[in-house]
């Protein structure tokens, strides 16, 4: 007889929040019970909603089943932010992983959602994931999305907001899988290491929202002004309405294509707010059927 033991796959505990109903209202883990599978801190500003109604979770549609966990700064305490984290559990060490959630916010409020891996961080506003303006009034709940490489078998996730002020964020229907590797992200210094090497041929070199073409190492990168760009036959953009301009970036020492080329960029936010089941998308235009391409989306902080 063999005997084998099942695959264990990656699991976030309680993912969208259906293990606990609150009863006592506004919903805070303080006045009802914990959370399962989580850890919500403070326990007067972190819990369910709805309880007896739904004070924060007072925007949108709920994504999945009955409750959304919600996450309200403290604004009694300004210098410890409010923190939702979990375990997770059954990961692979060196695969990657993408982690999907839905959020929204409070009617009115502009919280800061910031996404923390053991404690290093993946997402956090302004920097490389969702802006405050996103959340901002009445919508629907968002889509966000996230990476990470495992690092050991359980991690844990640590959702927070860290608002200035009685702001507070809504999250549910978080999902985990391994990565499709579709997308990488590597760091770049100069030219040098910008990995663009004009043996190679580039069907699609284009600078997002700066009014002059910039070279690096050979190929000439045409650039493309003004929100939502697109070139017939090449490529199209969708939700990608705002242009930075004059960013100062630490792309130096090989050459200046690369600083050029990261000193402006195209975003979503303000003015160009995705709708509900609606995503930010650069659609790909003018491809060989059967070939292989590498593609590069080149952006410097």
């Amino acid at each position: 007889m063999l005997l084998c033991q099942a695959v264990r796959g990656q699991t976030i505990p309680n993912p969208s929040f259906e293990a606990n109903t609150f009863t006592v209202n506004p919903g805070y883990i303080s006045s009802n019970t914990a959370i399962t599978g989580w850890t919500g801190t403070p326990a007067n500003r972190v819990g369910l909603n709805p309880a007896s109604g739904s004070p924060f979770a007072d925007n949108g549609t709920i994504p999945n089943g009955n409750n959304v966990a919600f996450i309200q700064n403290n604004p009694d305490d300004p210098g410890t932010p409010s923190t939702l984290s979990t375990t997770i559990a059954g990961l692979t060490v060196g695969t990657t992983y993408k982690v999907t959630l839905r959020m929204n916010a409070r009617n009115g409020n502009t919280p800061n959602l910031k996404v923390y891996i053991d404690g290093v961080g993946v997402m956090q506003p302004g920097v490389d994931g969702l802006s405050t303006a996103a959340v901002t009034g009445t919508k629907s709940y968002w889509y966000v999305a996230f990476e990470f490489s495992a690092t050991n078998p359980s991690q844990t996730l640590a959702l927070v907001n860290d608002a200035t002020g009685d702001q507070t964020v809504l999250v549910d229907d978080l999902k985990i899988a391994p990565s499709s590797g579709r997308w990488t992200v590597s760091s770049w210094t100069s030219d040098g290491d910008s990995g663009v090497d004009s043996a190679y041929l580039y069907s699609h070199a284009y600078r997002f929202g700066g009014s002059a073409n910039t070279t690096i190492n050979g190929v000439t990168f045409t650039s493309v002004v003004g929100g939502n760009p697109a070139v017939a036959g090449k490529f199209s953009t969708a939700y990608l309405v705002n242009v930075f301009l004059d960013d100062v970036n630490n792309l130096t020492g090989g050459g200046d294509g690369s600083a050029v080329l990261a000193n402006a960029f195209i975003y979503g936010g303000p003015g160009g707010n995705v709708p509900a089941d609606s995503y930010q998308t650069i659609a790909l235009e003018g491809l060989t059927p059967g070939g292989i391409c590498h593609d590069r989306l080149l952006s410097g902080f």
